[in-house]
């Protein structure tokens, strides 16, 4: 076994090798298509699906996208976190070069007279100036293995920031859209509480008249109690969204309220074809980037701590300039010392406590390994569901658009049955439920079509290329 470590360090001296096994990406078998396709759909979508929410053609989404993008404090957050790191990296890559301190130093000291006979003056001033090198000689890879392990991590934590700008984004499209669907509800409660009032008011009239029973009064004052009753409820949701909207956009209800001023409809999605849409395409996702980067991280860590096996070359020195009483004395050339040469320092006997090291390093390394596979699995579904859930839900809003069309042909038709004495109020009140509640599904649905089309995207990695572009001039993310 001596033989064996010996022999490697040699061979690692003479060709600058790096000790420990070299990274490969791992392999990961994806499915050879999406299980669900989308009908009668043919226009396909930009395939870097870098600007999936302009697609919604909402000018007031756009303005707060751009404004999330400058303000959200999740953001800075992750992009302090990038510049953590690369503080970190360089600090490994330093390490390549030798390390140097300066000093100097003034006292003055007093020998004893007993020790100090000879001397003409006991009493004397020592000035010294000079310094200390250490620089590891990286024979064996630990230095460029620990380097390579922190730009991995540099790069991860830029796709941990591109990973918080995918949830930033579809976060702050999905409550906008939200918004948008509690603005229609209350515009329809305020449409069907006119409506409730107009229906009330003939039945008064009929009453009054003499033709009708105090019953159906009484039965139109509570039907339209309960729908005023809903006004409430629905405006706390919509001041809901709002102030959600602003923690989004890094402000508070009142910086985001003119945005939100003017009565916009949901925003209809566009048509695509899931098919055009290679299952590759997760592999942009930011979290599996991440996820890979970790992997990669960590398995330099192997070779960093296998080297821990072997010697460690260093050259120390020091060197300074002395001289007593004067300064100027200090910096002649005959007042130089130093020392220099080279150290090896081997723990040559640990007791198995670097292997358990390079043991753990590897196990670690096997977890990352399992975790990065396991966050492709969980792409696949999410995409899955969402292309499930945007079908369905479209399928919804389809059938729920002609059953509100109808219902509220109906709701006319019974209202003029009853003005005519050919029906009873409580055809009018069912009706009026009915549609009220069929409107309501219909606006919530809409909202879920879309929330589905976000889904999607965010699901496939969309909007991850919008980072600083200063970060692209750094080599180690590259």
């Amino acid at each position: 076994m001596l033989k064996n470590i010996v022999t490697a360090a040699f061979f690692c001296a003479f060709t600058a090798c790096s000790v420990g096994p070299d990274y490969v990406p791992p392999a990961v078998k994806l499915p050879k298509a999406w299980v669900r396709t989308f009908e009668q759909q043919t226009t396909p979508p930009d395939s870097s699906f870098t600007d999936y929410w302009t697609r919604l053609e909402d000018p007031t989404l756009n303005v707060l996208v751009a404004k999330a993008q400058k303000d959200n404090l999740s953001l800075q957050g992750a992009l302090l976190r990038i510049e953590e790191l690369l503080a970190l990296y360089r600090v490994e890559r330093s390490q390549f070069l030798p390390d140097l301190d300066l000093t100097a130093n003034l006292s003055k000291r007093r020998r004893s007279e007993s020790v100090a006979s000879a001397l003409s003056d006991p009493n004397n001033d020592l000035f010294a100036l000079g310094g200390a090198i250490s620089w590891e000689i990286d024979l064996l890879g630990r230095v460029r293995r620990l380097t390579e392990s922190a730009s991995a991590q540099a790069d991860a934590s830029v796709e941990a920031y591109r990973g918080t700008m995918v949830t930033l984004l579809a976060q702050l499209a999905q409550s906008y859209v939200r918004y948008r669907v509690r603005q229609a509800e209350v515009q329809l409660t305020e449409k069907n509480i006119k409506a409730q009032r107009e229906s009330l008011a003939v039945a008064q009239d009929r009453f009054r008249a003499g033709v009708a029973p105090e019953l159906d009064v009484r039965q139109a004052e509570s039907n339209l109690g309960q729908t005023e009753a809903t006004l409430p409820v629905v405006r706390i949701q919509l001041a809901q969204e709002r102030n959600a909207l602003a923690v989004l956009l890094g402000g508070y209800p009142e910086d985001v309220q003119p945005l939100l001023l003017s009565q916009q409809p949901i925003p209809q999605i566009p048509s695509f074809e899931i098919e055009s849409l290679p299952v590759n395409v997760i592999r942009q996702r930011p979290d599996i980037r991440q996820a890979e980067r970790r992997l990669a991280a960590q398995h330099a860590l192997i070779g960093a701590t296998e080297a821990e096996l072997y010697p460690i070359v260093s050259l120390p020195g020091q060197f300074s300039f002395e001289a007593l009483n004067t300064l100027e004395d200090a910096v002649r050339s005959n007042s130089l010392a130093y020392s220099i040469g080279p150290s090896v320092r081997w723990n040559f006997l640990d007791f198995g406590a670097t292997r358990g090291k390079i043991a753990a390093a590897d196990l670690r390394t096997q977890q990352l390994a399992s975790e990065y596979r396991s966050a492709v699995l969980q792409a696949v579904r999410e995409v899955e569901d969402a292309i499930v859930v945007l079908r369905e839900q479209k399928i919804r809003a389809a059938s729920l658009h002609t059953s509100v069309d109808s219902s509220r042909k109906a709701t006319e038709l019974v209202k003029s049955l009853y003005v005519s004495g050919l029906t009873d109020f409580q055809n009018v009140l069912d009706s009026e439920r009915r549609l009220f509640e069929l409107e309501f599904d219909l606006a919530e649905t809409r909202g879920f079509v879309v929330d589905a089309y976000i889904s999607l995207f965010r699901s496939l990695g969309g909007g991850w290329q919008y980072y600083p572009d200063s970060l692209d001039s750094d080599s180690s993310l590259n």
